[in-house]
């Protein structure tokens, strides 16, 4: 099964919507034009550049594919018995590797597309953005992407419309499309700040989106504390 958070409240699943959003604004801008996070769009452009005969620009999306899929194998091995013993807290274990990865990723300078430099950045951001979207999964018991916004797009519409056509329960269908409403609302914020802040500090906006994740990390802590009280 692999590392599983439980259930999230609104507000963890918000915060992370908007480091996803946050992430691919700014590897895009500030990384060589690499989306780190929604990797859907770095198959296309790798094979848009290799169509075109541009082999630099394309090798440049190899090492974020690849280091994403290191992210999700990572919290899939950790997910397991033995990896829980260890660290008994393994959620947050992953979400403070996450952030130590973008911490790093600041430090290294801004370089052309296709540079060692610029395809380490995007690596770590693709790195920590896999364990993200491989460990958060849900939101009050309904199914979300934290790192990209076409699956949540589609449970909208899903949500949406059964409410308008009256399908399952009214209450609870209600709910579920007012808070994937809210997740994509938050994913736009993300991105639209990370445009912005990495237009004012370049490579190191990045920081920002630590402090959304130790957010998620303090809420993950109390939340967790208040079930295991109940």
């Amino acid at each position: 099964m692999g590392l599983r958070s439980r259930p999230e409240s609104l507000a963890v699943a918000s915060l992370l919507a908007a480091t996803g959003g946050f992430l691919d604004a700014y590897t895009y801008l500030a990384r060589g034009g690499v989306l780190a996070a929604a990797q859907t769009g770095n198959v296309v452009l790798l094979a848009v550049a290799a169509a075109g005969g541009d082999v630099v620009r394309a090798l440049g999306h190899v090492p974020s594919l690849l280091a994403f899929l290191a992210g999700v194998l990572l919290t899939e091995v950790v997910g397991g018995p033995r990896w829980r013993r260890l660290l008994r807290r393994p959620v947050r274990a992953v979400l403070l590797l996450q952030v130590a990865v973008l911490v790093a990723v600041g430090f290294v300078p801004g370089a052309p597309a296709g540079t060692t430099a610029t395809s380490v950045a995007s690596a770590g951001v693709a790195f920590a953005a896999a364990m993200q979207l491989n460990v958060f999964r849900s939101v009050r018991g309904l199914t979300y992407a934290t790192t990209f916004a076409s699956g949540n797009l589609r449970s909208f519409v899903e949500k949406t419309y059964a409410v308008l056509r009256r399908r399952g329960d009214p209450d609870s269908t209600g709910r579920q499309a007012r808070d994937i409403a809210a997740v994509l609302a938050s994913f736009v914020v993300g991105a639209f700040a990370g445009a912005l802040a990495t237009d004012a500090w370049g490579v190191r906006a990045v920081w920002l989106s630590t402090a959304l994740l130790l957010a998620v990390l303090v809420l993950v802590v109390v939340e967790t504390r208040r079930l295991e009280r109940g």
